[in-house]
């Protein structure tokens, strides 16, 4: 009877454990992806208004995170959502992938990219 549980028990672990497998395999392309685009309206007190476009790749640091890197490239601008209407014809700087989120950094986003050429 012993033999018999645990012969049940060792499938029931190894039908466990391939669950686990296929659910890893299956989900993982969906991680790998899981970079965004964000839009934001950037108004300047020069006058000048465009649209802050990021592409983010692989490393998705967050919408708000975004936000304050857009405010550090732009300083005496302030940086509100995206609307199409009356965003729709603004001028786009698009900023993509890493090297665009670690240039962002405050102070060190320019020296880290002019040491690995982001």
């Amino acid at each position: 009877m012993k033999t018999l549980d645990r012969s049940i028990e060792s499938a029931f672990k190894m039908l466990i454990g391939i669950c686990v497998l296929i659910s890893t395999i299956i989900l993982t392309p969906l991680h790998a992806y899981a970079g965004g685009t964000y839009l934001f309206s950037v108004t300047c007190l020069q006058g000048e208004s465009i649209v802050a476009e990021w592409k983010t790749g692989d490393i998705d640091p967050g919408k708000e995170y975004l936000r304050t890197v857009t405010g550090t490239k732009h300083p005496d601008c302030s940086i509100g959502d995206y609307n199409e209407a009356t965003d729709g014809n603004r001028r786009k700087e698009t900023y993509s992938h890493e090297g665009g989120v670690i240039q962002g950094i405050p102070f060190l986003g320019q020296i880290l990219c002019g040491i690995f050429s982001c």
